[in-house]
C-alpha cells in the first residue's frame, strides 16, 4: 500500500510495477492505513512515465493516446470526469470535445502565455508640492452662484396621472380620419414612422393629433341609448405635410404598435398629465355607464369607468362624485331600500355628454348602473 484516499474510501497499491485502486468496502478504513506506507515523491511524479492518479498538478500536461477521452483523463488525473467541460475550456486547440487525437497535448491548467510578464513605466509624473491648504475665510468669488430661474414643483395631493383610455361620442366618431396608408415596410409602426391619412377634418401643418381606436361601445345601463365609444389611444403624431385629400403624419411617441386603420382626432386636453381634484362648482346626478378596459365584474379603486354626465351638466375634470348603491348584502334585494354610499370617483377627460373618471375609492364594490352624485362644494 502506497497511498490512500480517504475520501472515497480507496488504497493505492504498487502491484509489481503498476498502480492500482483497492475499494476498501466493508474493510475498516484505519486498519488499512495501519499498513499504508507515505506515497513517495518519485512514484506521485510518475510511474512508467505516466502522472499517478487523482494527483495531477497544475503544470501537467498529457499527450494523446490511441483510446484517450477527454472523459477518462479527468478522471484518471482529477478523480472525477465532470471536470472534462472545464479541462476543454483549458484547451481551445480542441475543436470537438469529442474528437481528440493521438500527438495531440492536453493541459489541466488555463493557459496565460499572453500576459505581460512585466510591466515597464513609459514615463514618470512628478509632481510640485502645492500648497493645498482650506483657506479659513470664504470671499464672495469662492461661492458656487446659480444663474437664472430655478423652477420647483410638488405633485399635488390627491392627484392623478390620466390613463390612454378615453371616451368619444358618436358625432367626433364620425368625423374621425384614418390611417390609410404608411411609407414604412411593416405591419406594426411605432415612433418617428410616417403614415398618410384620409381626413374627415380640416387638419393643419404643425397640428398634433391622437390615433386611437375604438375597443367598446358604450349603452346606457338604464335607457340602453346609445352614448357613444371607448377608445384606447395608441399614439401621438405630428402633422408634417396637408393635402384636400391625404394628410402626411409623423408618430411621436407611440404607446401601443400603429397599424393601418387605426382612426386619428383631436389630441385629449389633459392626456399624459396629473389631474388634480377641484371643487364641485355644479349639481348632477347621474350613473356609472361602462367600464374601461376588460374588468367584466364587480369596480375597485384605480379602475377606470364612463359616467354619463360631462360638461354640459357642468362637469370639468378634477370634479368628484359620490358613488350609491342599495339592496340586501345578501339577498341583494333591493326594493324599498335606501341608497348607500360606496365610493368616489373623479373626473379624467370630460367631453359633451359623458366623462371618463377613475374610482379613488370604494368600500364595497362599484357596478355599471351604479347612481353618481356631484355635490357641490360649499
Amino acid at each position: 500500500v502506497v497511498g490512500e484516499d480517504a475520501r472515497n474510501r480507496q488504497v493505492f497499491v504498487l502491484d509489481g510495477d503498476r498502480p492500482a485502486h483497492v475499494d476498501l468496502g466493508g474493510v475498516g478504513l484505519a486498519a488499512a492505513l495501519v499498513m499504508s506506507a507515505p506515497l513517495s515523491e518519485a512514484w506521485a511524479q510518475t510511474v512508467e512515465g505516466e502522472p499517478a492518479p487523482g494527483v495531477a498538478g497544475l503544470g501537467d500536461a498529457h499527450a494523446v493516446r490511441q483510446g484517450d477521452t477527454l472523459w477518462d483523463l479527468c478522471a484518471k488525473y482529477l478523480n472525477s470526469p465532470w471536470y472534462w467541460p472545464k479541462i476543454w475550456s483549458y484547451n481551445p486547440q480542441l475543436t470537438n470535445p469529442h474528437w481528440i487525437y493521438p500527438g495531440n497535448e492536453v493541459r489541466f491548467y488555463p493557459g496565460d502565455e499572453a500576459l505581460p510578464t512585466q510591466i515597464d513605466v513609459g514615463r514618470a509624473i512628478t509632481v510640485e508640492d502645492e500648497d493645498l491648504a482650506i483657506p479659513g475665510v470664504l470671499t464672495d468669488d469662492d461661492l458656487v452662484k446659480t444663474v437664472g430661474t430655478i423652477e420647483t414643483g410638488r405633485v399635488a395631493l390627491d392627484s392623478v396621472w390620466t390613463s390612454n383610455i378615453g371616451y368619444i361620442s358618436p358625432e367626433l366618431l364620425e368625423r374621425s380620419g384614418r390611417v390609410s396608408a404608411s411609407f414604412e415596410e411593416a405591419v406594426l409602426m411605432s415612433d418617428f414612422d410616417q403614415v398618410y391619412v384620409k381626413p374627415r377634418a380640416p387638419l393643419s401643418q404643425g397640428q398634433r393629433v391622437a390615433l386611437f381606436r375604438a375597443i367598446r361601445k358604450i349603452n346606457h345601463p338604464i335607457t340602453g341609448e346609445s352614448y357613444g365609444y371607448a377608445i384606447e389611444i395608441v399614439a401621438g403624431a405630428e402633422v408634417i405635410d396637408t393635402n384636400p385629400d391625404l394628410a402626411t403624419l409623423r408618430i411621436v411617441q407611440a404607446f401601443r404598435p400603429v397599424t393601418r386603420g387605426d382612426l386619428v382626432g383631436p389630441f385629449p386636453k389633459n392626456f399624459e398629465s396629473r389631474v388634480q381634484p377641484v371643487p364641485n362648482t355644479a349639481e348632477a346626478k347621474g350613473y356609472v355607464l361602462e367600464t374601461a378596459g376588460d374588468v367584466l365584474g364587480p369596480l375597485g379603486e384605480h379602475t377606470v369607468v364612463y359616467i354619463d354626465r360631462g360638461r354640459r351638466h357642468g362637469v370639468q375634470a378634477g370634479n368628484t362624485f359620490v358613488v350609491y348603491n342599495r339592496g340586501d348584502g345578501y339577498t341583494r334585494q333591493t326594493r324599498g331600500l335606501p341608497n348607500e354610499r360606496v365610493g368616489t370617483v373623479m373626473v379624467l377627460d370630460a367631453q359633451d355628454e359623458a366623462s371618463t373618471a377613475i374610482v379613488v375609492n370604494s368600500s364595497r364594490e362599484i357596478t355599471v348602473g351604479d347612481k353618481i352624485e356631484m355635490i357641490p362644494y360649499r
